[in-house]
């Protein structure tokens, strides 16, 4: 995990914690330099528009699309001025811009119907590009490795549609993972945004969230940890070295100041919990929430000790507390080193992880457990639309989603749920975010009903992409934030 502890280093945490007494030199404070909005353009092409904004230098940005429009605020920036524009395009109603706060600039791009965008960023000339694309359009080729069909399937109430992806996660062409909405923690696009986005072959969404969009459960990125696990929930996790597995984790995270003196982590990326420290780590965005107190953390020394909304440094990390457990945070100065541990018990060296829950299939055998993981029997025993995942004897991924919600499909139990999966071939399964949330997407196109009769807004997606070239890998950046 980044930030976390490795098991050697947790042998020799007691030394590496002796260390801490020594005086560190303080860091000179991260420049942040204002950005200024040269031009924004406009470009159309037939159907698929592109916003052009040139900027005298890089900057950190936020995307966010709805139906009717795609946000785009840029942080540490200043507008030349207040502008309106007017497009004819089929897509595109027009532009607008206009300075947020004196930090934050935003260009509203409002949109005359529904469509997906992909955004690129260069540094040298600093340009954030929004490329608005018409649904139809933003298809994906399926490479071999991965196999859609849709089948019906019997329930108590009649038959109900099902859509079936066949993964094979050992095709070295292949990555899949979880991404967030908005790629940053508190946000929401709806799933075939998302796929867009990231260009993925294939997707469905994501785990449960709550107010204000936050994830609930554990969730892992490329190494990073995103969000805490609940207790006994299943997690779907791809370690470091072996097949997927579904599983639950549990949690054990401290900061550590110097000899004897420790606070416990009791929350990542979310609002400071009582009871010990909270850290706000890059992934969580530009600015952490209003805080009572917090402790600017670069390379693992204490820059500064602010309150309010934080700026969270993109080599380091914010600690934070609720207003009655500011005592740790307190006794911190600049220049002081500090070790952040993160464990996650077992410690699988996980690349990506995605809660969800309740299981649904455990060694070939239908099992759901609800009770044990804190879900309700009505959620268990309601009819509706369903999103699982499972994995079969050979190591295969099943991403599946089942129609509810009408007459002509009305929906599976999670015990309906789990006996599907196990004709299916899963050897373990466990359920994702379900409902109106229900949604798959392959070669770009929506191949589901959603229940709702429109695409529900979700906190995250699981997406299967085209890993990029080796010698890509390297050069990749948060989508949300230039270098």
């Amino acid at each position: 995990m980044s930030c976390s502890l490795t098991t050697v280093q947790r042998a020799v945490l007691p030394t590496l914690v002796g260390a801490l007494m020594a005086s560190a030199a303080p860091l000179p404070a991260a420049e942040v330099r204002t950005a200024r909005v040269t031009t924004i353009t406009w470009e159309a092409d037939a159907q698929i528009g592109k916003v052009i904004i040139r900027l005298d230098a890089p900057v950190t940005y936020r995307t966010m699309a709805s139906p009717t429009s795609i946000l785009v605020d840029l942080w540490q920036a200043h507008l030349i001025e207040w502008q309106s524009q007017t497009m004819v395009h089929p897509y595109v109603q027009g532009v607008r811009v206009n300075q947020l706060t004196p930090d934050v600039a935003r260009i509203r791009i409002d949109l005359r119907r529904p469509a997906r965008y992909k955004t690129y960023v260069t540094t040298d000339p600093a340009t954030v590009t929004v490329v608005i694309i018409p649904p139809a359009l933003a298809t994906a080729p399926l490479p071999s490795s991965v196999a859609y069909e849709t089948l019906r399937a019997h329930t108590r109430a009649g038959t109900t549609g099902v859509h079936l992806l066949r993964i094979n996660p050992e095709d070295p062409e292949l990555e899949i993972r979880p991404v967030l909405a908005v790629d940053m923690v508190s946000g929401t696009e709806t799933t075939s945004t998302i796929a867009t986005r990231h260009e993925a072959v294939a997707a469905v969404n994501g785990g449960y969230f709550g107010g204000p969009a936050m994830p609930l459960g554990l969730v892992v990125i490329n190494g990073e940890l995103v969000s805490l696990p609940l207790p006994r929930r299943s997690v779907l996790a791809f370690p470091q070295a072996g097949p997927p597995l579904i599983r639950d984790f549990q949690f054990a995270g401290r900061i550590y100041s110097q000899k004897d003196q420790w606070a416990p982590i009791t929350g990542v990326n979310s609002l400071p919990q009582p009871g010990g420290v909270t850290v706000f780590m890059p992934q969580y965005g530009p600015l952490t929430p209003p805080v009572a107190l917090g402790a600017v953390v670069r390379r693992d020394i204490v820059e500064r000790v602010p309150s309010g909304r934080i700026l969270i440094p993109r080599d380091g990390y914010v600690l934070t507390a609720s207003e009655g457990d500011t005592e740790f945070l307190a006794r911190l100065h600049p220049g002081q080193r500090l070790a952040l541990s993160l464990d996650l018990d077992p410690d699988l060296h996980m690349i990506n992880a995605l809660g969800g829950g309740p299981r649904l299939v455990k060694s070939g055998r239908a099992f759901v457990p609800f009770a044990w993981e804190s879900f309700s029997s009505p959620l268990t025993w309601r009819r509706a639309a369903r999103t699982a995942v499972g994995i079969t004897a050979l190591g295969k991924l099943l991403l599946v989603t089942v129609d509810g919600g009408s007459r002509q499909n009305p929906g599976m139990t999670l015990p309906e749920m789990g006996d599907l999966m196990v004709s299916l071939g899963a050897q373990d399964a466990m359920n994702l975010d379900g409902g109106g949330s229900a949604t798959m997407v392959v070669g770009g196109r929506i191949v589901n009903a959603p229940s709702d009769g429109f695409e529900r807004m979700v906190a995250s997606a699981l997406v299967v992409l085209r890993r990029p070239p080796e010698s890509d890998r390297s050069a990749k950046i948060p989508s949300w934030a230039a270098p």
